[in-house]
């Protein structure tokens, strides 16, 4: 029969042993916000449904009102599939492709614009022909995507105060350089988009001012390519995540950010604005 001595010390082993076993007790590792990190980018690509809501605005320096504000919602389907929805008023014209970015309506009343896109080798490619509007500003609203950008960026991954007994809440913030550069990607293909859009409505002009109207149209939007990119060149970028994972599961919860550029403008006037937006995730399968 075991004594007072060595039921004790027999506890304290069993306590030890527990608190080192993954999942036990109290004592055990607490993952480092890289590793919490990984987990939630490894539990969402294993996903084969998912929703979320968010919402997006564009802040200026001089202003505390949020500027072309709007909300989105999009759905995973069969892993690979997503459609992003915004909550715009008004109705799109679209020419005749596979997926519409007709306005969708919802009891009768427009509720805003959709597109889908389909993950090809790690690649979102939107499933809408060039030509059509929203197609590159859509794109960057997919929080899917952006964790999986942000994965091979340089970052520094620190877990914030507040965290809650049930989550975990992780601040990412991007090397100024890796910002910069996919914030001038971004913008490329919103860019390049817009061409797409117009010069498609110019082909479908007839006679001879379709040429002339082509000629225009590629200036225009030349010029405003130029600016844009004599901006962003000396521009600075600062782009920040707040991720919320769920301690159990380590599954994403929240994803918002803060983009913030500061930019000298053609009458040398120094300028600052961010970009903001704001993700819950709703439903996993």
């Amino acid at each position: 029969m075991l004594n007072r001595q060595s039921t004790y010390a027999l506890s304290l082993i069993l306590c030890f042993v527990m608190a080192i076993v993954p999942g036990c007790g109290m004592l055990q590792h607490d993952r480092t916000p890289e590793e919490i990190f990984s987990l939630a980018l490894s539990g969402i690509a294993g996903k084969e449904t998912l929703t979320f809501e968010g919402q997006a605005g564009l802040r200026r320096e001089n202003s505390g009102m949020f500027e072309n504000q709007f909300k989105f919602e999009g759905k995973l389907e069969d892993h690979d599939r997503l459609t992003l929805q915004t909550r715009l008023p008004g109705a799109v014209t679209a020419a005749d492709s596979g997926v519409s970015l007709n306005a969708v309506k919802s009891n009768g009343q427009p509720s805003g614009f959709s597109a889908s896109f389909q993950r090809k080798k790690g690649q979102w490619n939107a499933l809408t022909a060039q030509h059509e509007p929203l197609r590159g500003s859509l794109s960057r609203f997919n929080p899917i995507a952006q964790l999986e950008k942000i994965d091979g960026m340089k970052k520094t991954i620190q877990s914030e105060y507040g965290s809650g007994r049930q989550t975990r809440i992780l601040r990412i913030e991007l090397a100024p350089e890796d910002a910069k550069t996919w914030a001038t990607e971004q913008l490329t293909d919103e860019m390049a988009s817009i061409r797409a859009e117009y010069m498609h409505k110019a082909s479908q002009v007839k006679g001879a001012s379709k040429q002339k109207l082509e000629q225009e149209l590629q200036k225009v939007w030349q010029q405003g390519e130029d600016t844009m990119q004599k901006l962003i060149q000396k521009a600075e970028v600062h782009t920040v995540y707040h991720l919320t994972v769920d301690r159990k599961t380590s599954l994403p919860m929240r994803l918002s950010s803060e983009s913030q550029v500061k930019y000298t403008d053609n009458s040398s006037r120094s300028n600052i604005e961010a970009l903001v937006t704001d993700v819950n995730f709703k439903s996993y399968q």
